[in-house]
C-alpha cells in the first residue's frame, strides 16, 4: 500500500512539473506586425505564427497594426500584460524609431528582445548602364558634379541608412531620394531615375535578368544565395554593414520562464525546412539568435543607427 501511494505520490509530482512546464510556456495567442498586410515582414510573420502555433496546438492570430514607422504595433505589444501571450515581430525600425520619433508613443524600454528569427544582408545595386564595380562607382561619383542618387524605400528605412552610412564612410555626395515602399524605389532603379539602391536578396532577379547589376554585399562575409558576390570589406570598403533583420520581442517583465519557453519554440521552428525555404522565397534567412546575443546586437543597432541618423538630421516628423 505504501509503494502504491510512494507511486501515486511521484505521478502527482511529475503532473505538477508538466503543468508548471506548460504554464511557463504560456501559449503565444498573437503575433503582432506594425506594417500593413503583404510585405516581408508580414508575410514571414504568417509563417512563424503557423509553425508555433503547431508547437501549442492551439492557433495564432497575426494582428496587423501598421502605422507610425511601426511605433503603433509596438506601442501596443509595449502595452500589453507581460504574460508572453502577445509578442511583437520587430525590425531595424524597433531599433531606430527612438531617434527618428521625436514623440515616440511608448517607453522603449517597455518592450525586450526574445530572439533573432531571420536576416537579410543588404547588397549594392546599381543601373545596369552605370558602374561595373565598386571602385568605379566610387570614382565617378567623386568626378561627377552631382554624385549619386540612392533610391530607399522610405526616410530612416535600412537602405536609407545603408546608403547614408556608405556615403559618409567615402565621402560622397548623395542624393537621398525617398518612396513610399520597395516596389516604387526598385521600379525607379530599373527605369534609370535613380542611380543605387541598397535592397536585400529579392532584387537579384533583376540581376539575373540583366535589368540592374549587383556589385557588392554589405556584410562582414559573402552570402551562400550568391557565392561569386564580393564583401565591401573585401573591395577597401570597411565595416559599411547594413541587413534587414527580425526579431521576437515582448513587453518587458514577461517572466523569465516564459521567454525561454518561447525561445526553445523560435530555436525549432526557425530550424524547419520549410520556414528556410520560405524566408529565402522572401529574400531572407532565417537564422537565430538567442536573447543574450539578439540583445548584444539590438543594443549595437540602436548606437550605431543612431547616430548616422543624428548626423544627417533624419527625422519622421
Amino acid at each position: 500500500m505504501r509503494a502504491v501511494i510512494a507511486r501515486l505520490a511521484l505521478c502527482l509530482a511529475t503532473a505538477s512539473v508538466a503543468t508548471a512546464s506548460v504554464a511557463a510556456g504560456a501559449t503565444v495567442e498573437r503575433i503582432v506586425v506594425p506594417y500593413a498586410v503583404g510585405g516581408v515582414t508580414d508575410l514571414y510573420g504568417r509563417v512563424l505564427a503557423e509553425r508555433l502555433a503547431a508547437t501549442q496546438a492551439a492557433p495564432i492570430l497575426v494582428d496587423n497594426r501598421p502605422g507610425g514607422g511601426a511605433a503603433i504595433g509596438t506601442s501596443y505589444v509595449a502595452k500589453s500584460p507581460a504574460d508572453g501571450r502577445t509578442v511583437l515581430l520587430g525590425s531595424v525600425g524597433t531599433a531606430t524609431n527612438p531617434a527618428m520619433i521625436k514623440a515616440l508613443p511608448y517607453d522603449p524600454r517597455d518592450i525586450t528582445p526574445v530572439a533573432q528569427v531571420a536576416v537579410s544582408p543588404l547588397i549594392l545595386y546599381v543601373r545596369a548602364d552605370l558602374a561595373t564595380n565598386v571602385r568605379q562607382l566610387i570614382d565617378d561619383a567623386r568626378k561627377s558634379p552631382r554624385g549619386l542618387s540612392f533610391a530607399n524605400s522610405g526616410v530612416g528605412s535600412s537602405p536609407n541608412l545603408a546608403a547614408a552610412l556608405f556615403a559618409r564612410e567615402l565621402g560622397l555626395q548623395v542624393t537621398h531620394v525617398s518612396y513610399r515602399g520597395t516596389s516604387a524605389a526598385i521600379n525607379d532603379l530599373l527605369g534609370g531615375q535613380v542611380d543605387a539602391y541598397f535592397d536585400t536578396l529579392q532584387a537579384m532577379t533583376h540581376v539575373k535578368a540583366g535589368r540592374i547589376r549587383a556589385l557588392a554585399v554589405a556584410a562582414p562575409e559573402r552570402l551562400e544565395q550568391a557565392p561569386d558576390l564580393p564583401t565591401l570589406d573585401e573591395l577597401g570598403v570597411r565595416d559599411v554593414y547594413a541587413s534587414s533583420w527580425w526579431g521576437i520581442f515582448v513587453p518587458s517583465g514577461t517572466p523569465q520562464e516564459r521567454v525561454q519557453a518561447l525561445q526553445a519554440r523560435l530555436r525549432m521552428v526557425v530550424g524547419e525546412p520549410i520556414v528556410q525555404q520560405r524566408a529565402r522565397e522572401m529574400g531572407a534567412i532565417a537564422v537565430y539568435r538567442d536573447q543574450a546575443d539578439f540583445q548584444r546586437f539590438f543594443d549595437s543597432e540602436v548606437t550605431r543607427w543612431s547616430a548616422i541618423i543624428a548626423a544627417e538630421k533624419l527625422s519622421a516628423q
